[in-house]
């Protein structure tokens, strides 16, 4: 019932009733706090993805309304840097102590259990989380939307593949060329500017029409995204990065509590991270004996509000991973 109230709440894509939002400032904390207007049920902290609205992101607070509806506490600490759309070697254990931080506080987490929330990219930092001596006792459950296992499959995918988002490709370009082997600020400039066309644009940026040739800065962008062979160059010097000063990004399954639950929900058709990546974490959970439900869907990719008959399978399937959530997370019959 709880995850039917929770999709059902999810679709109508407006505020909820009952559910009341406040901001919290906690010495280095900014949050969001979702409180439903029962009984509180369990907490549930959220992490967003690399999104230049952060956990004002329309999905996000959608989401946390929902979840909120349903009876959760929802906790959304703003990560400035994952928000500016930043990769660098200090993020994990910023965000890693952002969190211990968060759950410390006995006001915004009585009950000292927790479940976390994870989207995209943000999905490693709740993997890591579960294997913090600090945190992994205290995680009743995660769930990951549309994460990921292993960095170098995707970042092959997203620098090399025709049908990857060029958005990825571009994240990945802009961070490499801040820290690793700093550019211009002319290129930055273009890579910057590129990044908010395709944001405006979603599915429709093209690197041949957003790039002027002629020019020297952006030619040599222009090659880094479609070239073959600069592509590739560029993807081994990224892998190498990852085995080094960006390995805090590389997956980790050493998880403190055994018992831990673990929801994938992934996009069937992510041009991200693909939904391989969570089959693949699945088998890998399953391995350590880590209990997981792994969900793989084309709903959550809708952005209608219509439920129609063709997406009832879909529903089903998500029923049942939140389902599942609830159970562990919350407690929930």
């Amino acid at each position: 019932m709880l995850a039917f109230k929770l999709l059902l709440n999810f679709k109508r894509n407006k505020a909820h009733q009952g559910v009341f939002r406040e901001i919290l400032f906690r010495s280095e904390l900014v949050l969001d706090r979702y409180l439903p207007g029962g009984k509180v049920l369990g907490t549930v902290v959220f992490i967003h993805g690399m999104s230049v609205l952060g956990r004002r992101d329309p999905r996000i607070v959608n989401l946390a309304q929902a979840l909120a509806a349903a009876g959760c506490r929802v906790l959304i600490p703003a990560f400035h840097s994952i928000q500016n759309l930043e990769i660098r070697h200090q993020q994990p254990d910023e965000v890693q102590q952002l969190l211990e931080l968060l759950v410390a506080d006995q006001e915004l987490c009585p009950d000292q259990m927790f479940s976390v929330m994870a989207v995209s990219f943000s999905g490693v930092f709740a993997l890591r989380a579960a294997c913090s001596v600090h945190l992994g006792r205290r995680i009743r459950c995660l769930c990951l939307i549309g994460g990921y296992y292993d960095i170098n499959t995707v970042c092959s995918f997203l620098i090399n593949a025709n049908r990857s988002d060029p958005y990825g490709k571009l994240l990945i370009l802009r961070n490499y060329y801040r820290e690793i082997e700093p550019e211009s600020r002319a290129f930055h400039q273009v890579l910057d500017r590129c990044i908010e066309e395709c944001i405006d644009k979603k599915n429709c940026w093209n690197a041949r029409t957003a790039l002027d040739t002629s020019d020297s800065v952006e030619r040599r962008i222009y090659r880094l995204l479609t070239d073959s062979l600069e592509r590739e160059i560029f993807r081994k010097k990224v892998i190498e990065v990852f085995d080094q000063g960006w390995s805090g990004y590389r997956t980790q399954l050493d998880f403190i509590f055994s018992k831990t639950r673990v929801l994938l929900i992934h996009g069937r058709d992510d041009r991200v991270i693909p939904a391989g990546e969570s089959r693949r974490l699945a088998r890998q959970l399953v391995k350590q004996k880590i209990p997981v439900y792994l969900c793989v869907t084309r709903f959550l990719s809708h952005g209608d509000t219509v439920i129609r008959l063709s997406q009832l399978l879909e529903l089903y399937r998500l029923l049942g991973g939140f389902a599942w959530f609830f159970r562990y997370s919350l407690g929930a019959k």
